[in-house]
């Protein structure tokens, strides 16, 4: 078996000195924009259905003009509260300033893989939806948001 000697603080202050450059190289820095995507505001959405919270139901804001270029989309899931908190880039980032046309849609699966026979053909999952249909595609939900530094909550509540 061979020993190795190091020579003492010298090599301690180097490896301290790596290790930190590597730790801030790798991005432990913080969060920092990306350079050319825009700045993202933190919105927050209520989503009630004839006065009633609506639980896991997806939430997007799509931009309102179509083929903008510059807009991007933001998305969420509602929680037990109907409350979403709204992604674009990261995590409950929130969304681009801008406007927006606003769907929202809640299906529940009723059928499908998981109560297929394992010997049996593929069944396609079966989904029903909870909500009216009119509120699942932008063009037809008749939801609009403006989001903006200043305007950052919003609350759609649907109704049939």
């Amino acid at each position: 078996m061979k020993t190795v000697a190091y020579g003492g603080s010298g090599e301690a202050i180097l490896f301290v000195v790596l290790a930190g450059f590597v730790t801030g190289w790798a991005g432990c820095g913080g969060k920092k924009s990306v350079p050319g995507r825009p700045d993202t505001v933190p919105v927050k959405v209520m989503v009630t259905y004839k006065g009633q919270p609506v639980a896991d139901a997806n939430v997007q804001f799509r931009p309102a003009a179509a083929g903008d270029a510059s807009g991007v989309a933001a998305t969420g899931t509602t929680n037990e509260q109907g409350t979403a908190h709204l992604t674009t880039f990261g995590q409950n980032d929130g969304a681009v300033p801008g406007s927006y046309r606003v769907c929202i849609r809640k299906s529940v699966l009723v059928g499908g893989p998981e109560n297929a026979d394992p010997d049996a053909p593929p069944v396609p999952a079966r989904y029903r939806e909870e909500l009216p249909a009119k509120y699942a595609a932008p063009e037809t939900s008749g939801l609009t948001a403006e989001v903006s530094k200043s305007q950052t909550e919003f609350t759609f509540d649907l109704t049939d």
